[in-house]
């Protein structure tokens, strides 16, 4: 089985092959799993520049073009398109709906024997008549990957369509990316070590990763928060975040309030190598977001053994053992988030947290996701050779 996985996006400040597959790790920690388990794997990227070379067993060439690092809606990356056809790929994987016309068009290009899959990674759901147009425009596509079969349907409105969706995460995560974290089996640390590198303290301790922006909704965390003080008055939480859209916000809320002076840390951008020690410093995970195209934060605090106290929304749900690890709550619902924290805390810690790695282990690592994907790939392998 051959595999070619094409992204036609790329970030023009970046200067060199290996810091852009550092950009775009997931895609590299996805390829090389799959080679693992003996696919052949083939990673087209555009770029400012001509590359081509080998890491890892996994084939990485990139193009360049006229074009810039994002395309416009009518540009047809042409170089691209010969490079895939010429792969003779089984399977080519893509990385965006919003090429739907470009997406469209690679697909014929490659011929009817080349099945076409379209990887979903997040963003706003198209509405109106743009949602018509999605459909007309991405119907030609062999399969979707989603987190969730249920959060694939609500970007369609056709059945036909929507029958193609087959669920995978969306990718996994390492925190060491020269060694791609090559130890595989991981075990709940001693929090009390953990802490000491990082300083922090508490009990519990609560660890927020993620924007500060109305989808994740730290104010509704932050109220539910100042609530469960009241009967565990040790509590500390701490906030790790690289877009600070409402921090003004956020401060303000602290500010206002005497009871959460000292207990909320707004620790801002901490680089990813050294976020492992926070995970392994706290006791549960939190976030309000409500909507998401999986979770790459969530996944990374189950795989540390961080309990997650996050909202029931569609990916969530699946990435928590369908609700079974932690507490999920509603959205914007600080009641609800106060009583998922009350769950979660009744269940013995240690044990919690195992089984938060074991189910990243099992489902949501790199490993388990290829393997996912290669029963998918399969599938439509077998469609289209008949």
């Amino acid at each position: 089985m051959k595999v070619v996985d094409v992204s036609f996006f790329y970030d023009e400040n970046v200067a060199i092959e290996e810091q852009l597959l550092q950009q775009h790790y997931t895609t590299v920690g996805w390829a090389e799993a799959l080679q693992r388990k003996g696919v052949e794997v083939i990673v087209v990227k555009r770029f400012h520049k001509d590359s081509l070379f080998q890491k890892n067993n996994v084939k990485y060439h990139f193009i360049k073009d006229r074009f810039g690092g994002i395309l416009k809606p009518w540009q047809v990356p042409g170089k691209v398109f010969k490079q895939i056809a010429a792969s003779d790929a089984d399977v080519v994987q893509l990385h965006n709906f919003s090429l739907s016309i470009q997406n469209r068009l690679l697909g014929r290009f490659v011929g009817k024997k080349v099945a076409v899959v379209i990887q979903h990674h997040g963003g706003p759901l198209p509405t109106g008549i743009r949602k018509s147009f999605h459909d007309v425009l991405n119907k030609g596509a062999d399969g979707f990957f989603f987190t969730t079969t249920e959060q694939g349907k609500q970007w369609f409105t056709n059945k036909r369509v929507q029958s193609k969706i087959m669920p995978v995460m969306e990718g996994s995560t390492f925190f060491d990316y020269a060694s791609r974290d090559t130890k595989r089996t991981f075990e709940y640390a001693d929090r009390t070590i953990a802490r000491k590198k990082t300083k922090i303290e508490g009990n519990p301790v609560f660890l927020w990763v993620g924007r500060l922006d109305k989808n994740k909704d730290p104010l509704a965390v932050i109220s539910g928060f100042e609530i469960l003080l009241k009967n565990y008055d040790g509590a500390a939480l701490y906030m790790i975040y690289n877009d600070a859209k409402l921090l003004n916000e956020v401060q303000a809320r602290i500010g206002d309030s005497e009871t959460l002076k000292n207990k909320i840390h707004l620790l801002g951008e901490i680089p990813h190598p050294e976020i492992e020690n926070y995970y392994n410093s706290a006791d549960y995970f939190v976030l309000g977001s409500h909507y998401e195209g999986s979770g790459y934060a969530l996944s990374e605090a189950l795989r540390c053994g961080c309990v997650p106290i996050i909202t029931n929304i569609p990916s969530f749900y699946m990435m928590t053992n369908n609700g079974q690890l932690g507490a999920l709550w509603q959205p914007g619902n600080v009641t609800s988030f106060t009583e998922a924290v009350a769950v979660a805390i009744a269940k013995p810690l240690p044990v919690e947290g195992k089984a938060c790695i074991d189910f990243f282990t099992n489902t949501l690592s790199f490993d388990a996701i290829a393997e996912t994907a290669i029963g998918h790939y399969r599938k439509l392998i077998e469609v289209k050779s008949k």
